[in-house]
């Protein structure tokens, strides 16, 4: 038996934009190489969603994987990849790691760790 995770994703959405805020994130994509230039054509593509922002504790920061100066966002279920970058205030930080949330395989939400 299966469970519809719909309304969990629905109500996540909800409350995180409610107590969060309108995030830009930036993805660029490596085009085709061009050996005459030396250079690829990248492609930038932006899309907004919505996030609340943490900052991590000390205990967080224990193991060394969290650096100091990381942040958390606890994001909207979407289509996150490691590399992006968003804008928070006048800083930009780029998702380093990606915890998807989502039991039975349904993504309800994804905490984003980013770095200036």
């Amino acid at each position: 038996m299966t469970y519809n995770y719909t309304p969990i994703t629905a109500s996540a959405g909800r409350m995180i934009t409610k107590f969060g805020k309108q995030y830009t994130f930036t993805r660029v994509t490596k085009g085709a190489y061009n050996p005459a230039t030396g250079q690829t054509s990248d492609t930038a593509s932006t899309f907004t969603g919505y996030a609340c922002l943490f900052d991590y504790t000390d205990a967080d920061r224990a193991d060394g994987a969290v650096l100091q100066g990381d942040r958390r966002m606890l994001a909207e279920s979407g289509t996150y990849e490691v590399g992006d970058t968003v804008v928070v205030g006048s800083d930009t930080y780029r998702v380093i790691n990606i915890s998807d949330i989502g039991p039975g395989g349904s993504v309800v939400a994804s905490n984003l760790q980013i770095r200036k």
